[in-house]
């Protein structure tokens, strides 16, 4: 009898760019070795919606756009997580440069002066994770251009923080510089195909977002990670390499 499924929880991650000498720049963040699922591998800053996330009382005065967003807590988490792990704040503008230690993210929106920036994010991808694994999360990828903010890591989750040209990390992917995990590997592919800010978040704008959930399949040959071709990245199978990174946090079955 199989085992019950872990609940997807939700999450949101955002894929932040700049235009850089070279062309179009992401933020990437190093993920801690010492962590218990992809240690080591450079991702988007994100992580799990909270509570205070969903309290759009809290949040309407200080967000950008008219209207409520039906994915506001999403959009919100995502800024919070950049905050937290780069230490961007992504607002209009800011009344002051210096900020306030220990308030909580929606204080200090309200300090700097300025309006989080949820309107400027668009829809980008949209990932659950595989039903045998026993953490999984329902993941809402945004794009966004950076503020001009300077970014810094948190050291806990984010040990290092890089501005790189996507088609430059998928380089160093293939020549084992770095490790990605499947989702980042094809979320960085879909945006190399812009060179520039104006171009990924016109691109972005205009393609449908499909709801992805990779399918395991696990025999005596070893694990396999697919998913449907209707995502649209043009690639429907992990690689060993990515599978290395991700196949640890996948349950056995019983």
């Amino acid at each position: 009898m199989a085992g019950k499924l872990a609940p997807a929880v939700p999450a949101a991650s955002l894929i932040l760019v700049r235009d850089g000498k070279a062309g179009l720049e992401v933020l990437m963040t190093e993920r801690a070795k010492t962590m218990r699922f992809a240690p080591g591998a450079f991702v988007f800053p994100g992580g799990k919606v909270d509570s205070t996330d969903q309290q759009n009382w809290r949040w309407q005065a200080i967000t950008t756009g008219r209207g409520v967003f039906r994915d506001f807590a999403l959009r919100v988490a995502a800024l919070r997580e950049l905050y937290e792990e780069a230490g961007i704040l992504q607002i209009d503008h800011r009344r002051r440069a210096v900020l306030v230690p220990g308030l909580p993210f929606s204080d200090l929106v309200r300090y700097c002066g300025g309006k989080l920036d949820i309107a400027g994010m668009v829809p980008f991808a949209h990932w659950v994770t595989p039903e045998p694994m026993p953490r999984r999360f329902d993941t809402h990828f945004y794009i966004a251009a950076h503020n001009g903010e300077t970014a810094k890591h948190d050291g806990y989750e984010a040990v290092s923080l890089k501005w790189v040209c996507p088609r430059q990390l998928l380089q160093d992917w293939e020549e084992d510089r770095i490790p990605l995990m499947f989702p980042t590997r094809l979320n960085l592919t879909k945006l190399a195909r812009a060179s520039t800010v104006a171009d990924a978040l016109r691109q972005a704008k205009r393609s449908r977002v499909v709801r992805t959930l990779p399918v395991v399949n696990m025999s005596g040959a070893g694990i396999k990670l697919q998913i449907d071709k209707a995502a649209g990245y043009g690639v429907t199978s992990a690689s060993e390499k990515e599978l290395a990174v991700e196949a640890g946090g996948i349950a056995k079955k019983p």
